[in-house]
C-alpha cells in the first residue's frame, strides 16, 4: 500500500462565536473556550483562549497552553429567516504540530428545515444528501423517513415539499434546469419532482433494494441509478421506463456512481469513441466497475479496478478539469488516483500508486471537489464531524500532495453526509439535521 500523508488538524469548540458575544455585549466579564490540535503518532495538543472585556470597548484574546489564534473577522449578514447572522472566521497555530495559521471559519449561515415528526417513534431529521442550484439559488434536501424539501437560503421560510417517498431518501439531484430534482430513496424508487409545485409526474420502479445515487446525463431526457441490489440503471424519464441496466460483481452493492463524459477522461480510461460515456460504479469493497454507457443491457464491465486500500470505499467524487477521482474509505483514509491508473495493468508493469490521505480514524462520508481559479481544492466530510477543505497540488510529474487549507466549524461530532457547492459558498449537511453554509 503507498504511503499514507498524515494531516494535522484543529477542532474548536463549537460555539466559540457565542463566548465573544457574551463578553462583547456585557453578559459576562471573561471567558474561555477550549481549541485542539492533533497529528497521528503524535501527542495531541489542548489549549484555552480567554476572552475579555477591554477597557475602552472590544475584547481582548488570551490563548495559552501551546495554541495560537488570531479573530480576523466579525461579519453580520442578516438573511431572512437564517438562524445565524454572525460569521467570525480565525487564523489558528499550533506550532508543536507544524499547523501554522491554518484558516477556520464558523458558518455564515444554519439553515434548519421545517420538520415534524409522523409519530412519537419516528427519529429526528437526519439528512443524507443535499445539492444545490446556481440557476434557480435553491437547496434541495433529503432525509429521514422520506422527507424532501426546496428551500432557499435566502428565504428558508419558503419550503416546497417534494412528497412521494416513504424511505430515507438517499441522494437527490438538481436538473441543468433548475427546476426539476431527481431523488433516490431506500423505498427502491426514483422519482422526478417540479421544485416549483412540488408535483412528482415521473416515478422510476425496477430496483429490488435501496437506490443509492443517481447521475442526470446531459439536460435530463436519461438519469441513471445505482443501488445495493448490485445494479446501474437507464431510464427514459419521458416514457418511465428503463432502457437498460448493468450489474456488478455477484452479491455486491453499488454504493456510488460516477459519470465520465468529457474528452481528456476518456482518453484516460482508454475509450476512444465518439459521444460515449463511461459509468464508474463504485461497490463497498472499493473496487470501481466501469460500464460504456453505449453497450448492452447485462454487459461485463470492460474492467474492474480493484480497491486502493483494505477498507470499505463510503463515497466518491470526480474532477473533470483535472481527471482525478477519489474515494472515501471506512479506516478514515481518502484516496486519490488519476483516472488512467483505474484501467488494468499490462503484464510487467506495475500500477501506479494512489495519494493516500488521512486524518484521524473517523470513516470518510461525504467528498466533492471544488475547481476555481485553476486552483482545486477537497472537500470531506467525516462520521465524527470535522468538516474540512483540502488543497490539492499535482506537479509537473502527476504526484499529489494535500495540505489542510481551511477548517469548518460549528459542528458537534456527529457526520457530515454530504457537500453541495454553490458559485460562492458550499454547504454541508448530515447528523445534525440542519445545513450550514460557509
Amino acid at each position: 500500500m503507498a504511503k499514507v500523508q498524515t494531516l494535522a488538524y484543529v477542532d474548536i469548540q463549537h460555539d466559540a462565536p457565542a463566548v465573544f458575544d457574551d463578553v462583547e455585549q456585557g453578559v459576562v466579564l471573561r471567558e474561555d473556550f477550549w481549541v485542539s490540535g492533533y497529528k497521528s503518532g503524535t501527542t495531541s495538543v489542548h489549549g484555552k483562549v480567554r476572552v475579555e472585556a477591554a477597557d475602552g470597548g472590544g475584547v481582548d484574546i488570551e490563548p495559552r497552553d501551546g495554541v495560537r489564534i488570531e479573530r480576523l473577522s466579525k461579519v453580520s449578514s442578516f438573511m431572512e429567516s437564517a438562524e445565524l447572522t454572525t460569521q467570525s472566521n480565525f487564523v489558528i497555530s499550533v506550532p508543536s504540530l507544524g499547523i501554522n495559521s491554518l484558516s477556520v471559519r464558523f458558518p455564515r449561515q444554519v439553515i434548519n428545515p421545517p420538520y415534524t415528526k409522523k409519530t412519537n417513534v419516528s427519529p429526528e431529521l437526519h439528512i443524507s444528501s443535499i445539492d444545490y442550484s446556481d440557476k434557480s439559488e435553491q437547496l434541495v434536501i433529503g432525509g429521514t423517513d422520506g422527507y424532501c424539501v426546496v428551500v432557499s437560503p435566502s428565504d428558508t421560510k419558503n419550503v416546497v415539499e417534494l412528497k412521494g417517498h416513504v424511505g430515507d431518501v438517499q441522494h437527490v439531484q438538481w436538473f441543468p434546469s433548475g427546476e426539476v430534482v431527481l431523488t433516490a430513496s431506500s423505498d427502491l424508487s426514483v422519482r422526478v419532482f417540479s421544485s416549483k409545485t412540488g408535483a412528482n409526474p415521473r416515478t422510476l420502479k425496477g430496483h429490488t433494494r435501496a437506490v443509492t445515487a443517481t447521475a442526470i446525463l446531459g439536460v435530463g431526457r436519461q438519469v441513471l441509478s445505482a443501488s445495493k441490489d448490485g445494479t446501474v440503471r437507464l431510464w427514459t424519464v419521458g416514457e418511465a421506463k428503463e432502457a437498460k441496466k448493468w450489474r456488478v460483481d455477484a452479491g455486491r452493492a453499488v454504493d456510488g456512481l460516477v459519470v465520465v463524459g468529457d474528452e481528456a477522461g476518456l482518453q484516460a480510461l482508454d475509450v476512444i469513441a465518439e459521444d460515449e460515456q463511461v459509468i464508474l460504479a463504485a461497490t463497498p469493497d472499493g473496487s470501481i466497475s466501469a460500464f460504456t454507457l453505449s453497450s448492452s443491457s447485462l454487459t461485463v464491465p470492460i474492467f474492474v479496478s480493484p480497491p486502493p486500500v483494505p477498507s470499505n470505499l463510503i463515497a466518491i467524487a470526480y474532477s473533470p478539469s483535472t481527471g482525478l477521482i477519489a474515494t472515501g474509505h471506512a479506516n478514515g483514509i481518502t484516496a486519490i488516483r488519476h483516472l488512467s491508473a483505474l484501467r488494468p495493468v499490462e503484464e510487467g508493469h506495475e500500477a501506479p500508486l494512489p495519494t493516500l490521505i488521512k486524518r484521524n480514524e473517523a470513516p470518510i462520508y461525504s467528498l466533492a471537489f471544488v475547481d476555481r481559479d485553476g486552483r482545486l481544492d477537497l472537500l470531506v466530510g467525516t462520521g465524527s464531524g470535522l468538516p474540512s477543505r483540502l488543497a490539492l497540488d499535482i506537479d509537473a510529474n502527476g504526484t499529489i500532495t494535500a495540505s489542510t487549507k481551511e477548517e469548518y466549524a460549528g459542528w458537534e461530532a456527529v457526520s457530515v453526509e454530504s457537500w453541495a457547492v454553490g458559485a460562492d459558498s458550499v454547504f454541508c449537511a448530515g447528523g445534525e439535521g440542519g445545513v450550514r453554509r460557509y
